[in-house]
């Protein structure tokens, strides 16, 4: 199968949740870039052929986000065939009985889940695996919390260190005090 010629670029960083089975091991984490907004979702779609207009695909687009939230709000799950499938679900908070259970008081959150497509050939599906065979990692940095107070809030920034930097099997760059 072919990669993709633009990597996914891996941050590297230490579980330091004192709590955790894993406390002290290292993760790898996606660097996300910057969020690409509908038009701009509209605009990558556009150069990848053009069947419609760019205006005609943000209408559609804008048309089907309001849809998914009015379906979502309803309970209903949305399927995009070689999607997959929108589907809510509810954040609640418990109560000591049926009766005692209050929808407006116990529900918390609303939130809209999403379920890959998993049927089709493996050019077709979107599940984690079938996604992992599609992409090319390199790695990025090692990132370290640092919390600063600013304003009166504590607020964590996070240190970008080049991992070349480290080397291979190298004493761990963030000692614990």
């Amino acid at each position: 199968m072919a990669r993709n010629e633009i990597a996914m670029l891996v941050d590297v960083y230490k579980n330091r949740n004192t709590a955790s089975k894993t406390y002290g091991q290292y993760y790898g984490r996606v660097f996300n870039r910057e969020t690409l907004s509908l038009k701009g979702f509209a605009k990558h779609m556009m150069e990848h052929g053009k069947r419609i207009t760019y205006e005609e695909l943000v209408l559609t687009l804008q048309q089907m986000v309001s849809c998914l939230k009015e379906l979502t709000v309803q309970g209903v799950p949305v399927k995009l065939d070689g999607l997959g499938t929108f589907y809510p679900s509810i954040e609640s908070t418990g109560a000591t009985s049926v009766v005692g259970y209050d929808p407006l008081v116990n529900i918390v959150g609303v939130h809209l889940n999403f379920r890959p497509e998993a049927a089709g050939g493996a050019d077709e599906k979107l599940t984690s695996r079938s996604l992992k065979e599609q992409c090319t990692f390199k790695m990025n940095d090692y990132v370290i919390p640092t919390t600063k107070v600013v304003d009166g809030k504590t607020k964590t920034y996070y240190e970008r260190h080049p991992i070349a930097t480290y080397g291979t099997e190298q004493a761990d760059p963030d000692p614990q005090p």
